[in-house]
């Protein structure tokens, strides 16, 4: 007896879920007309849409790195972002080279990138230029968070670097194409970040690097903040009171994108928020696109469509449809007790006055 040898690798597409979903409902697939396409695609939107009513889509939750702005009290979620899991507040260390001459950069004054004035900048004559650290002798850093304060608006393809001896550098993480906003933080968390005596950041779209701070961190350490209701917050008699630590935030569901508004409003622009947040499934695209969903979860997707589908098509028995409503339900149910992590839980009641 033979076996494939792989795991996970057969491809389902939009277009497959549409085929087995007219089958089941009574139909050959290439009786579907382009309209009834469309609408099987967009029902399939409409269920992985309502998914995250039903509960944490464990393979949706992401995280972001906020570093907070000066006077600055509300800050964006990203699009399709649905709620907040865990926010913390962030504060690290950042390491100094043991001399004077640890900063360097191909052109522009390095120094500027590294001395907590976000007022000066390392402005470069050249494209594909870099700002560089060296930490010195026998002096190996672990860097597990970089950022980067723009002093510029634009696209730009930067790389982290690291190097031993200065002369030969290996890659640390490549973020790909970003847009800068001048002013504005970017915070990447290294998840196997290295112990070495150089790093830098490099260039490599052709663009003229400009940058206010260039932040090698580690030793993060994490507060959690607490959550406010909208009452609490909207009856703060003072929304604008500034701190070091804001510890409080309220979370405001609105559209296009929801919004934290933190309380109080930081005033130091070198801490950092750390926010756990559940998003929505990626849009489904064209019919020969992937879904975003684990394999788990293909069967129930699979028997929740052909179910919508059987609604919308034309001539489908009634005792069908409710056939594939219970198969529907049944596969869900399946999927759904299986979302877990299974690790250890603790309850924790809090009494107090509920407000809503």
């Amino acid at each position: 007896m033979a076996y494939s040898g792989t795991v996970g690798t057969t491809v389902i597409n939009v277009q497959t879920y549409i085929d087995h979903g007219a089958r089941r409902a009574g139909k050959l697939a290439e009786e579907l007309t382009s309209e009834q396409q469309i609408s099987a695609r967009e029902s399939l939107y409409y269920l992985l849409s309502n998914l995250i009513n039903m509960g944490i889509q464990y393979w949706c939750i992401s995280k972001k790195i906020y570093g907070v702005q000066p006077d600055k009290a509300v800050y964006d979620l990203p699009v399709g972002g649905n709620d907040v899991l865990q926010a913390l507040y962030r504060r690290m260390n950042r390491p100094t080279p043991n001399s004077t001459g640890g900063y360097t950069a191909s052109s522009g004054v390095a120094a500027n990138a590294f001395d907590s004035d976000i007022d000066t900048k390392c402005t470069q004559s050249a494209p594909n230029g870099n700002i560089a650290v060296d930490y010195g002798t026998d002096n190996t850093v672990y860097v597990g968070s970089i950022g980067i304060m723009p002093g510029v608006t634009g696209s730009f393809n930067v790389v982290f670097e690291v190097s031993d001896d200065g002369v030969m550098w290996t890659s640390l993480y490549a973020p790909g194409v970003t847009a800068w906003v001048d002013g504005e933080w970017l915070w990447y968390d290294i998840e196997t970040g290295a112990n070495t005596q150089y790093y830098r950041m490099r260039e490599t779209g052709g663009n003229t690097l400009s940058v206010r701070e260039l932040y090698f961190g580690n030793n993060a350490t994490e507060i959690t903040m607490a959550r406010l209701n909208r009452d609490d917050y909207t009856n703060l008699p003072n929304k604008n009171f500034t701190a070091n630590q804001p510890f409080q935030y309220w979370f405001d569901r609105t559209i296009p994108q929801a919004s934290i508004y933190l309380w109080p409003v930081p005033s130091d622009p070198f801490v950092q928020m750390t926010v756990w947040y559940s998003r929505q499934i990626m849009d489904v695209g064209a019919l020969t696109n992937e879904l975003e969903i684990p394999q788990r979860w293909q069967y129930a997707i699979q028997a929740m469509l052909a179910h919508q589908m059987a609604l919308e098509l034309p001539g489908v028995d009634m005792q069908r449809i409710l056939y594939l409503e219970a198969q529907a339900e049944k596969a869900f149910n399946l999927a759904e007790q299986e979302e877990r992590d299974k690790s250890p839980i603790y309850f924790a009641p809090a009494i107090g006055v509920y407000t809503r």
